[in-house]
């Protein structure tokens, strides 16, 4: 079925002043978010360099940063997405500034962002997903648990900074993680910048912590804001979202739907579903009871626990994980047997209840576990570390 390949090949040659910006070029944009730009955009709002000589430097100029790895799960083919937009005549002139990519371990956050200057005073501002990092994973966890993650903060003073004239017309997307930022940041930018905002798209990202929904400032963006999710989706239907969601047509099947070069795409448009498929509505249920019958301090404590037991291999990104192989498993299993034995059995507790739970389950021991407990396997350290073993 098309997709966004087929979509170059049938728009790439009408600029962006001859067919306006729509939903996939949304996705484009958001998607490139993910290439590794550092030492190719400027990190500031004058000057910037356009696609085409971003493309020219990443994979011929400076080959070395081609072999960059975008991480283990995100697809490679979102490079060969960047080669071919750099070649239409669609794409190939806009202009890319202000490159950010933050990471730190101090503060427990992983962000990057990037402008797009659209033809006729358009902005198009991409924030990206969960990277490969360590790092941006325990931030995403960390959603379920604060109100706002330092990612969230950075986006909204991110649009702060833009320089909008009155005719300025803002365009905000992202994927993943990254469309929660968009999202979230558009909600908290301040007023002059939410009063340029065209639309903001999500696409498949995950929700919010409670009450940013229901806010009033959450409320006046309502009619601008566009949630797209997959048929199958799960990330997309995590923590509180908007039930005024679009689902779309993908050519895979269950979370491999995530990955958004699978959207199908007809014109300038995603191809839609009628509703969520039995399985998106199954995720949306399961999901939500799982996570809701685990108490805040219950997923505070999972958190910690199962990001201990990561941090302690010396890995920072998930690709450094896989490669490790035995070598990760070993140290991850040294660290868990030097757990003291409440640890242990809350790890284990807390990973049945998320992966086991039934609604009909109404008895929750407290935490710590009592070591009175009757002794429970040590199967889900296994369960966390095949995933990392597998090639």
């Amino acid at each position: 079925m098309p997709n966004l390949f087929d979509y170059l090949e049938w728009r790439g040659d009408l600029t962006l002043a001859e067919s306006p910006l729509n939903e996939v070029d949304n996705l484009i944009f958001s998607l490139l978010s993910y290439v590794d730009l550092e030492g190719i955009i400027p990190n500031h709002r004058s000057g910037g360099i356009t696609v085409r000589e971003a493309a020219a430097e990443y994979f011929f100029t400076h080959p070395e940063y081609a072999s960059r790895p975008l991480g283990l799960i995100i697809p490679a083919d979102i490079l060969t997405l960047f080669r071919r937009v750099a070649h239409t005549r669609r794409f190939r002139d806009l202009v890319l500034l202000d490159y950010v990519n933050e990471i730190s371990e101090e503060r427990e956050t992983q962000f990057s962002g990037i402008t797009v200057r659209l033809p006729e005073e358009g902005i198009f501002v991409a924030f990206r997903g969960t990277d490969d990092t360590i790092v941006g994973w325990k931030e995403d966890f960390k959603l379920s648990i604060l109100e706002e993650v330092p990612a969230q903060t950075m986006a909204a003073d991110y649009l702060n900074r833009l320089d909008l004239t009155p005719d300025t017309k803002l365009y905000i997307g992202g994927h993943s993680k990254g469309g929660n930022l968009a999202v979230w940041g558009a909600v908290h930018a301040e007023e002059q910048i939410r009063e340029r905002i065209q639309t903001v798209w999500s696409n498949d990202g995950p929700g919010f912590s409670e009450g940013t929904v229901t806010s009033e400032a959450y409320k006046s963006l309502a009619t601008r804001i566009r949630i797209l999710i997959p048929e199958d989706s799960l990330v997309g239907l995590l923590l509180e979202h908007d039930e005024n969601f679009t689902v779309i047509q993908s050519n895979r099947k269950g979370l491999f739907q995530h990955d958004a070069l699978s959207w199908e795409v007809l014109g300038g448009a995603f191809l839609r579903a009628e509703t969520l498929s039995p399985k998106g509505i199954h995720n949306d249920t399961v999901v939500r009871e799982r996570i809701d019958s685990m108490t805040h301090g219950e997923r505070r404590e999972f958190i910690r626990l199962v990001f201990n037991l990561l941090e302690s291999t010396g890995a920072k990104t998930l690709t450094e994980l896989h490669r490790g192989g035995p070598k990760i498993a070993l140290s991850m299993m040294k660290t868990y047997r030097e757990l003291s034995k409440e640890d242990q059995e809350t790890v284990t507790y807390l990973w049945e209840k998320l992966t086991r739970h039934r609604p009909t389950e109404s008895k929750t021991p407290p935490l710590p576990l009592q070591s009175t407990k009757k002794k429970r396997n040590r199967a889900p350290i296994r369960v966390i570390l095949l995933p990392l073993l597998r090639p």
